[in-house]
């Protein structure tokens, strides 16, 4: 199993593992998969919580690898779902070029 394989088996894991999160938790994890890309902000207005409950299930959540937390170049902290990307086909390149 390689390194990518690895990593794919892991978010495939903890996605299904969102299902039996606390109540809070999932519910963050769903909206944040909605919007796609949040930041703390967001999830304190979203959730109505305090800053710190909503930064210590954002912690949780990134250690389980459900989501994922990103840098933009403008210093701004998002939070992500960390969804599996597909996998691509084994199949030269000259073969679809073909089909």
């Amino acid at each position: 199993m390689n390194h990518q394989d690895f990593e794919e088996l892991s978010a495939q894991e903890s996605l299904a593992d969102a299902i039996n999160l606390p109540d809070e938790q999932r519910q963050i994890v769903t909206w944040i998969i909605r919007q796609q890309k949040v930041t703390l902000e967001e999830v304190i207005v979203h959730t109505n919580l305090a800053e710190e409950i909503v930064q210590k299930h954002l912690e949780t959540l990134i250690f389980q690898g459900i989501i994922q937390e990103s840098n933009e170049n403008s210093g701004a902290i998002y939070y992500q779902p960390r969804l599996i990307s597909k996998k691509k086909s084994r199949l030269n390149k000259n073969i679809w070029n073909k089909l």
